[in-house]
This record gives structure tokens, C-alpha cells and sequence, in this order.
């Protein structure tokens, strides 16, 4: 039996106050757009670009958002897809931080999670996972597999009917803490190969459960818990696996929901194969739906067009059938180079694809590729230690600004949103 633990030590109450306290306190000189050190980047540009004038694009969103810090709406909900830069989820992370300890909105819960190390990838540090019994990773973008895939692209396997699988949203160095009264857990429920799942926790605690048609079962507490622990269970000789696509760990507080997905190595097209994708979206209800891809669709040496303009649409689409009520925000990829020394005019052209789809569609895009500073900005990117040397990805303090530009970019649009719509 294969046997992983990742110890937690979770911060005190009043650890977490002093810390949140500290972040809300700094973010009017943090976000000053003139108080920024780095001349290479575009301040200037650091918008969200909306189809028309009056914000139409992000306006379900904004108004969401202000019922939420009105006190009509208890939750707001975020979902942010995405590649290799969202799974890491540093900049996705810090967008969070930034939205639900600052005094606009509040913190609302951690919302959809996969349990990467299980697959044997690389798991955001903001979350522990630790497990029991073999688990095996398969994901999307390899293009000879099949799995029921839903919205993070890859999903852990196990035949073990004793294996146990714990996900800790706590860290030490968590800026937030997230209680947990409901949880949902996301597995092909009509199945019939698939084992039963359970919660482990005090009988007197867990107060219900139910299995939803929408492809998950939900347990809720009635004392929040601070992680999940889940068991297996054969109840028939045609059970001989379980398929996990990921949980969403929810709460009764008011406040923003920011839910992040991301593979390594996605393009647009791998989201296409996760059967569950549209469903799962649905379950979770979102505001807003951040849409991060377009890095490797661009990272080739032949550059399909037509076909990636053909993805962007299709992927708008199918967003806006899962969900309609939800607001889309595309963001285009930053300047990278490909193979680590040739420059790559393919992101530019991703680019001013998405620019067209989103005017073709309605919906907002914050264009990273022009704020980061265009072709070549990712040398200086690298100079500042804001990017790794394969000058594609960033450096966690690369990531961590990354996401206060477009934390920034966003309050920004709000504001002016209402600024011109008094409710």
C-alpha cells in the first residue's frame, strides 16, 4: 500500500485577522497604478476591454458583485480555466486573495478543487493532499487516453476499494482560512463500475447527503470542518473503480468563491474532450467565468489560424450554453518565446484572435499580452526575476503580479462600471 501525508499546521484566528487586516491595508498603495516599479509594463493598457462602452460584457458579474457587498447576495462565484499557468494557480491565487480579503467582498469559501498530487502532477501549495492506496492520473491532453474528464481536464483513478483520499484547503502560509459545511464531490455517478463514496467525519456532524443528477454527491456538516477525508466502499461485484474529477469545498459565509482549473499543457481544443465540463460548470453556478488559454496553441511552429479562431468561438459557446447567466472574461497569453531561444509572433496573433471573438460575442478581455509590454517584454520579464528561463512561464513573483494587475484591472472596471450605472 502506497501511503503519501503532507502535514498541515493551520494559523490561529487572530493570525489570520492580523493577516488580513495587513493585505486589505496595503492594497491602496499595492494596486497605485503609478507607484509600480517596472517601466516595461503597459499601466496604461492594464483594462478590461468590453464590447461596448457602457461594460455589458462583465454586467452580470458587476452586478452580482454589487448585491453581494449590498448584502441582497450572500455568494459570488468566480471560475478561472485554464493551462499550466492557472494549475499552479499562483496567479489565479492571488486574484482570490486579493477578492476575498479585501474590505469589498469577503471570503465566501475555497470552491472547486482537484486533487493534483493523486494524478501525479503538480498541486497548488495553497492546498494539501494527502492519500492512501494507488491512484493514477490521466489527463486530457494526451490525446491516446480516454477518461470521463469534467471541468479541471484530468482525473484520479483508483481500483483500491480502501483507498482514502484527504484534501486540506488550509496552509500555514494561507492568507485566507476556509471552513467547510458542504461538499460536493464530482465522480461519474451513473456509472455503474464505480464504487461508493463517503465522507469520514462524526456521525453527529454530517447531517445529510444526496447524490445530484448533475454528476456529484453532496454531504453537509453542521460544524464546519477544516478538511475532507474520503473512503470507498463496494457494495456490488461490478464495482471495480473510482473515477474522482474533483470537489468543491463550500461554506454559509457570504462572499466571493474563487474556483481555479488548469492543466499543464492545455490548449483550447483539450477542454473539448471533458464530457462533464458543461455539466459541472452548471453545479457551480458562476458570475464569471475567466477564460486563461491560448499559450499552446501558440507554442508550435506551425500556427493554425483559422482553427484556433474556430476553437475561441467554440469554447465562448460553449460557456455561454452551460451557463448563460455567467459573464465570460478571456485573457490573451503574455509574450513567451518558443523552445526557449526562437521569438514566437504566434501569441500576438492569439491575441488578436480572441479580440475578434470577444467582439464577435460580446464578452470582455483583459489583454495581458499588451500589459506585459509585447513582443520581447518577457526578456525583461526575466531580467526582474519575474519569469523562469524558459521564458514562457513566471516565477511565482512573476505570477503573484500577474494576478494583482488583473485584481487591479477588474476593481478598476467595476468601479467605473458604476460610476456611470448608479443602482
Amino acid at each position: 500500500m502506497n501511503t503519501i501525508k503532507a502535514g498541515i499546521k493551520l494559523l490561529s484566528k487572530t493570525q489570520l485577522t492580523c493577516i488580513g487586516l495587513l493585505v486589505a491595508g496595503c492594497c491602496s498603495v499595492a494596486f497605485s497604478l503609478f507607484g509600480q516599479p517596472y517601466r516595461f509594463i503597459n499601466y496604461a493598457a492594464n483594462t478590461i476591454l468590453q464590447p461596448n462602452p457602457n461594460g455589458e460584457g462583465m454586467r452580470n458579474f458587476f452586478l452580482a458583485a454589487k448585491q453581494l457587498e449590498s448584502g441582497i447576495k450572500r455568494k459570488v462565484h468566480i471560475v478561472h480555466i485554464g493551462d499550466s499557468h492557472i494549475q499552479a494557480d499562483i496567479f489565479s491565487g492571488r486574484v482570490r486573495d486579493l477578492m476575498q480579503l479585501t474590505g469589498y467582498f469577503g471570503n465566501g469559501g475555497r470552491g472547486f478543487v482537484f486533487p493534483y498530487a493523486a494524478a501525479g502532477t503538480n498541486n497548488p501549495q495553497n492546498y494539501a493532499v494527502s492519500y492512501q492506496g494507488k491512484w493514477e492520473g490521466i489527463r486530457s491532453i494526451k490525446r491516446d487516453t480516454y477518461a470521463q474528464w469534467g471541468l479541471a481536464g484530468v482525473v484520479a483513478v483508483t481500483k483500491d476499494p480502501s483507498a482514502t483520499l484527504t484534501i486540506s484547503p488550509n496552509r500555514e502560509q494561507n492568507a485566507a482560512f476556509y471552513e467547510i459545511t458542504r461538499v460536493k464531490i464530482f465522480y461519474p455517478v451513473f456509472d455503474k463500475s464505480s464504487f461508493n463514496v463517503m465522507v469520514v467525519a462524526n456521525p453527529a456532524e454530517l447531517v445529510s447527503s444526496y447524490m445530484s443528477r448533475e454528476g456529484f454527491v453532496e454531504f453537509e456538516f453542521n460544524k464546519p470542518q477544516e478538511e475532507i477525508t474520503i473512503k470507498l466502499t463496494r457494495s456490488e461485484p461490478t464495482q471495480t473503480q473510482f473515477v474522482l474529477q474533483g470537489f468543491s469545498l463550500e461554506n454559509d459565509r457570504a462572499g466571493i468563491v474563487y474556483s481555479s482549473a488548469g492543466i499543464n499543457g492545455a490548449e483550447v481544443s483539450t477542454y473539448f474532450r471533458c464530457e462533464d465540463f458543461d455539466r459541472q460548470l452548471r453545479a457551480l453556478k458562476p458570475d464569471l467565468v475567466i477564460v486563461s488559454l491560448g499559450t499552446n496553441d501558440a507554442h508550435v511552429v506551425k500556427f493554425d489560424a483559422e482553427l484556433f479562431l474556430s476553437n475561441m468561438r467554440f469554447m465562448v459557446n460553449l460557456i455561454k450554453r452551460a451557463y448563460p447567466r455567467a459573464s465570460i472574461l478571456l485573457t490573451t497569453p503574455g509574450d513567451a518565446y518558443r523552445a526557449r531561444r526562437y521569438i514566437n509572433l504566434n501569441n500576438n496573433k492569439v491575441r488578436e484572435m480572441i479580440l475578434q471573438v470577444a467582439a464577435e460575442t460580446g464578452v470582455a478581455v483583459w489583454d495581458f499580452y499588451t500589459v506585459m509590454g509585447g513582443l520581447r517584454s518577457v526578456d525583461h520579464w526575466l531580467r526582474s526575476q519575474l519569469a523562469t528561463a524558459d521564458r514562457l512561464h513566471l516565477t511565482p513573483k512573476g505570477y503573484a503580479f500577474q494576478g494583482e494587475l488583473l485584481y487591479e484591472a477588474m476593481m478598476d472596471a467595476y468601479r467605473r462600471y458604476w460610476a456611470k450605472n448608479q443602482p
